[in-house]
Order: structure tokens, then C-alpha cells, then sequence
């Protein structure tokens, strides 16, 4: 379960916005910065109150992106833009003004998830592998290599599905469609051939015969 790290000053809100997260989240509740300096590395995410006990808002954020990547989500009453550019310049993710719609803010924490997620899934580095889908990039050993718009296709698949078999019927379907009757089925071995090639000295593709492959890295 995710962990998101509120810091908020006023009790009200804090147990509010706790009890309201709770329900998806698991959450770790803080009233200061001394306090919440102690939990950042544990947490996926944080609420952020500017106006603290025991110093500005803005302190977490420049101590924070010293340390992690770790989204932050401004909840302020301070609605001057020269402080939110200064809150996003200095690495805030969002900003929302009180008072705010909690609707809103549950949607904001779900997006930011997701787009972890989905950047994520597109970025692959192991050993000496290092794929960025989002850029069409392959390296094999710092060596580029060229993959096709098929083979790469295949290659998203397998790694996104890492932990299962898939089969050929499956694979087949994700990369020509399932009703495209224009495909000869050797299609598939062929260009998976090809990616074991393109990936040497590496051999991540497993064969589970009778089935289909796997992603063994």
C-alpha cells in the first residue's frame, strides 16, 4: 500500500485529511518539519503545508529534492503566484489553495500515482540493459542498438508482464490485433529471434515450449 506523508500544522485538518486517506492509503501524520524530516525516505508521497511551527514550507521542498524524487503535493493557504512558481521551481509537483475540495485532492494523489506507474513501466535498466520506451532508446552494454516498431512492441510486452508466461496467442494479439489475418504466425518466433540477437550477450527471453515466452530478467 502506498505511504503518504502528510505535514500539516492544524490538528483538524490533519486527522481529516488521515481519516478521509486511510481508506486507500496508508498514512503517516506530522505536524512539523524536525518531525517529518524522519519519514520522507519511507513515503511515496507528500502533503505539504507551508506554514509550519517551525519554519517555511519551502524548506521541505529544497531539503526533500536533495534527498528523493518523491512527489509533493502543496496544500497552502498562500495564494500568491510568485510563491507557487517558487514552490514549483523549487520542485513541488502541485499546488492546491485552501480551502480545497478533497474530491480534487484524492483525484490529484490518484493521477500522480498513475504517472509514476506509467513512466515507470517505460523505463527498463538492469546489468547491462537500459531501455526507454518513451524515447525509443536500447542499449546493450552502453551499445545502441536498433529495434523495430515490432520489436519493440514485443520487447514492452514481455518486460510490463515480467512476473507471467505469455502466451503466443496473447503476445500476438498486443502487437498485430486479433483480427488481423494478414500475419503469419512464424512472425512472432521470427522477431523474437531477432530481439535475442540485438540483446547478446544477454539472454533475458525464456521459452516455456508449448506456451510462449517469458521475461527472465
Amino acid at each position: 500500500m502506498k505511504k503518504i506523508l502528510i505535514i500539516e500544522d492544524d490538528k483538524h485538518l490533519n486527522k481529516g485529511l488521515s481519516i478521509a486517506l486511510e481508506k486507500n492509503y496508508e498514512v503517516i501524520s506530522t505536524f512539523t518539519i524536525n518531525d517529518a524530516q524522519n519519514f520522507i525516505d519511507d513515503s511515496d508521497l507528500i502533503l505539504l503545508d507551508m506554514n509550519l511551527p517551525d519554519g517555511d514550507g519551502l524548506e521541505i521542498i529544497k531539503y526533500t529534492r536533495k534527498i528523493s524524487t518523491i512527489p509533493i503535493i502543496v496544500l497552502s493557504a498562500i495564494n500568491l503566484e510568485a510563491y507557487i512558481i517558487s514552490s514549483i521551481e523549487l520542485g513541488a509537483d502541485d499546488y492546491l489553495t485552501k480551502p480545497f475540495s478533497l474530491g480534487i485532492l484524492e483525484a490529484k494523489i490518484k493521477r500522480t500515482f498513475e504517472k509514476i506507474a506509467s513512466c515507470d513501466l517505460n523505463l527498463f535498466k538492469k546489468d547491462g540493459l537500459d531501455f526507454n520506451f518513451n524515447e525509443n532508446t536500447f542499449y546493450v552494454d552502453d551499445k545502441n542498438i536498433e529495434l523495430t516498431r515490432t520489436e519493440a512492441k514485443i520487447l514492452y510486452y514481455l518486460i510490463k508482464n515480467k512476473s507471467q508466461v505469455i502466451t503466443k496467442e496473447l503476445l500476438f494479439d498486443f502487437v498485430w490485433g486479433i483480427d488481423d489475418e494478414f500475419i503469419d504466425q512464424n512472425t512472432l518466433s521470427v522477431n523474437i529471434s531477432r530481439i535475442r540477437n540485438k540483446l547478446k550477450p544477454y539472454d533475458p527471453i525464456g521459452t516455456v515450449f508449448g506456451v510462449g515466452y517469458k521475461w527472465q530478467f
